[in-house]
Parts: C-alpha cells; structure tokens; sequence
C-alpha cells in the first residue's frame, strides 16, 4: 500500500482568493494538505445568521447607546443601501471580495465616496458587534476608493463678514443674534438653536453649551422631526466666552426663551439655515454653507489672529486640535497676499 505524504499548515490567505473563501477557509486556519499542496478536504461553514437577520440584533444594541438622529440615519443607511445588496448574505459569506463588489457598485450609481465610506463603517461596527458575541471573526475590510482631492471650504472674506456683521447689528431681530453668536464663536447650529438667553452668563461674559437640537428624517413615519438632545459629543458640553463687544449687545437687546425665536419653543435648524441664506442674498453675498460660518471662525482665529489650535479646538468642542487644523482651516486669497508682502519685507 503506499501512502500519501501529507503536511500540517497554517494557511494564510489573501481575503480576496475566492476559491478559498467559497471553501470556507478563513486567515490562519489549520488544514491538512498533501503533498502537493492541493487540499484533501475543506470545513464546512458555520451556520452564522444573515445580514439582515443580524442588524436588527445590531439596531437593538445601538437603540439606547447613540443619539436619535445617529440611529435614524443608521436605520435609513441600511434600508436603502447596505441590505439591498448585502441582506441576504450570511455574515461569513461577507468578505474583502464582496464588499470591494459593494463600493464599485455604489459608485457607479453615482453615490458618493463620503456617504459610501459611512456605509462601510456601518457595516464594520455591524461585524464588530458580532465579533464580540462570538458569532464570527471580524473579517478584513479595506475596499479601494477612487482618489479625492479635499474639498475647499469657503469663508467670508473680511469685506463680507463685516458687511454681514454690521447689518445684523442694525436688524435687531432675534434672529440676528443667534447668527451674531455663531460669526464670532463658531458654534454649531444645533448648539445655538438649543442656546437660550438664561445660558448666557453677563458676569463672566460667557455661555454653557449642555444642549442641542437634532433635526432627522424617520423613514417608517416618512417624517422629520427636530428634538432637543445631548451635544454632538462629551467635549461639546464646554463653556464658551463671548468678545466684550458682542456682550454688550446681547445685553442691550436680551429677551426670553431660547434666543434663536424669543419663545418657549427651541429653534429648528432649517429655519435658521433659511434664514441666514435669505441675508445673505440680501446683502449679494455669495452663497455659503451655514457651516462654513464654523470654519470661518477658526479660520480667522488660528491664521487670522494667531490663536494657538489647543485654545481654538476647546471653544470649538474638538476632542483634538488635529481636528480644528485637517478641517476647519482654510486659507484665504487676503491671508496669502499679506503672507507674501510680509515675506518681502523681510
């Protein structure tokens, strides 16, 4: 009788070797093989749920841990792209293969790579959370993107803060100040529809951010609402000073109620977005997002007044001032001439 030569070895695999991964042989198994290095048997899968099966496992874990316009978007997020194509896969069948699939196709539906790559953390924290119940090994997910050039973010120029400035100072609405508020402290625009007037403290010229306002669409009542929640994160919780100048009006002109509609009743983001578009149409100011009000003011603290990025990432609510530098900087026309008349004078 002869007898084949056989091996004990640790196989390590590319996640992308299909024939492997239809076996069912994930990185690091043991399996025996003969000689020739062909293998005489493979295990079968695990019996491990679906997808689809799973996230609702998922959802349930999240539904009291994450903030209720972060949960709606993970609901909308897997409704309409991540189980159409992933659903009626079993987690173990999910791999580096499948989901590259996933991105090209997104891609070629004209879907962002931004939104795609929330996708792909979804699925990630989807495949972490099963990992730790035991259910499967967290599988290797790196798909490829097309390359981006990062997007230019833009800020008032000096001309037209003022111009914006002066005008909401003579308007005296309530309005006017909330977005006074956020031009020269860079606050979200959920904080300061949260923002009311008894926050504002005249005897150290400062506020406290504990709140702020969430506006998200739930897909199964096919409605947005707006809530009054916890800020973004643990950081965003901070106080925040105000310039002598802005105290002094906001002490003038201070009503009730949340400063954003002088009522009871908090502001909803929309409305405050609107309104700083209609203004600045007014004015003939270039459109800009609400947002970029933020940027602007980092923007003129750190390359404008020479404010260190620790001090601006605290006003700003950032974890880290890695944050306020990557994102919420941007360098303007004016900074770069003054930059190079300094040079020259040299």
């Amino acid at each position: 009788m002869i007898y084949a030569e056989f091996k004990e070895v640790t196989i390590r695999l590319n996640m992308l070797d299909l024939e492997f991964m239809k076996s069912g042989i994930q990185p690091n198994d043991t399996v025996i093989l003969p000689a020739d290095g062909l293998p005489l048997a493979v295990p079968e899968l695990p019996d491990t749920p679906t997808v689809q099966h799973y996230a609702k496992t998922f959802l349930e874990c999240r539904r009291n841990t994450v903030r209720n316009s972060s949960y709606q978007r993970y609901v909308r997020c897997l409704k309409s792209k991540i189980l159409p194509y992933f659903g009626d896969m079993r987690l173990n069948a999910v791999n580096g293969k499948t989901v590259q699939g996933f991105v090209n196709t997104m891609l070629r539906n004209g879907m962002a790579v931004k939104s795609i790559k929330y996708c792909i953390g979804l699925l990630k924290s989807i495949f972490r959370c099963a990992e730790m119940e035991g259910i499967i090994k967290m599988p290797v997910i790196r798909p490829d993107y097309p390359k981006q050039y990062k997007k230019e973010c833009t800020v008032l120029t000096d001309e037209q803060f003022h111009q914006l400035d002066d005008y909401l100072v003579h308007e005296m609405k309530m309005i006017s100040s909330a977005l006074l508020i956020v031009m020269h402290t860079g606050i979200r625009l959920g904080e300061v529809c949260a923002l009311q007037w008894s926050d504002i403290d005249f005897g150290t010229n400062s506020f406290y951010i504990q709140h702020s306002v969430q506006r998200y669409y739930i897909p199964d009542e096919k409605r947005t609402v707006c809530e009054l929640g916890e800020p973004k994160t643990p950081k965003s919780k901070r106080r925040v000073y105000l310039p002598e100048h802005l105290t002094e009006f906001l002490r003038i002109h201070q009503g009730t109620g949340y400063i954003c509609t002088g009522t009871e009743k908090f502001g909803n983001p929309e409305s405050v977005r609107n309104a700083f578009n209609r203004r600045l149409e007014k004015l003939n100011i270039p459109h800009i997002r609400f947002h970029d009000l933020r940027h602007g003011f980092a923007t003129r603290a750190i390359n404008g007044a020479g404010i260190d990025p620790k001090t601006v990432a605290e006003i700003l609510g950032h974890e880290h001032c890695d944050i306020t530098l990557d994102i919420y900087t941007s360098c303007t026309a004016e900074m770069q001439i003054d930059a190079m008349n300094r040079i020259e004078k040299k």
